[in-house]
């Protein structure tokens, strides 16, 4: 999409969509029918599992893994490893829980 930035090193899987003015830094690794909103960054080196949502405006550190199956919220930033799937929302983000 318009504004889009993918650097070098990274490798993009099949059906993924990165959206208006998203950035994904170098030596990345996006698995498969992966969405990256519109205004997300990821940082060098993160690994994103397939079918993973990462939401409008979100931020991903680098050397973060996230596994499969994750939907990130809005704005959140994602500070440390992500191993099961889940929401996660928040700053830093958090996985939300069933009440």
């Amino acid at each position: 999409m318009a504004g889009a930035t993918i650097q070098v090193g990274t490798l993009i899987g099949k059906g993924v969509i990165v959206n208006t003015a998203a950035s994904i830094d170098h030596d990345c690794r996006i698995g498969d029918y992966v969405h990256i909103a519109v205004g997300a960054h990821l940082a060098g080196n993160v690994e994103v599992g397939n079918g993973t949502w990462i939401g409008a405006g979100a931020v991903v550190r680098n050397n973060v893994k996230i596994c499969e199956d994750v939907m990130i919220g809005a704005g959140a930033v994602v500070v440390e490893d992500i191993v099961e799937n889940g929401v996660y929302v928040g700053v830093p983000a958090t996985k939300l829980t069933k009440r």
